[in-house]
């Protein structure tokens, strides 16, 4: 998918589907450890703001309230509404138990912040995978 700056503000994501279609083209397949934070509007649409943070620790720890409160203090005057997470790791599309501990500490943090989790997706070797809350909250992995 080729996509431009007009597809990212003329087309909601109101959609899973529209959500990792939009990951797929932005992020793609993993090549890094990295986490990034995508951002929607009261409209479901994109705003130009992707904030990556690279080479996070293996398992979650006691920084993530504080990263989450600041990136949602820091896009709250963008009309934020919320926050679309991506977890990079060059690795198969299998969850591991790192995955749902970051899903769950990143969407717990951003929920306290005031900043709810639209969806995780997971960008792995071969491509990106979506992450249902279900899964990382409840399921085995």
């Amino acid at each position: 998918m080729t996509l431009n700056f007009d597809d990212t503000v003329t087309r909601p994501l109101t959609t899973d589907a529209l959500i990792e279609e939009r990951i797929g083209a932005l992020v793609g397949r993993a090549c890094r450890r990295q986490l990034w934070f995508l951002f929607l509007d009261e409209h479901d649409l994109q705003l130009p703001i992707i904030v990556p943070v690279a080479d996070p620790p293996r398992i979650p720890d006691g920084s993530v309230a504080a990263l989450a409160r600041t990136i949602a203090e820091h896009v709250e005057d963008r009309a934020a509404r919320s926050v679309i997470i991506v977890l990079e790791r060059f690795a198969d599309a299998t969850f591991t138990a790192a995955d749902a501990a970051w899903a769950r500490a990143l969407s717990d943090a951003f929920d306290e912040a005031g900043l709810p989790t639209r969806s995780v997706l997971v960008s792995h070797r071969n491509g990106v995978r979506w992450f249902a809350a279900d899964d990382y909250r409840f399921g085995q992995t």
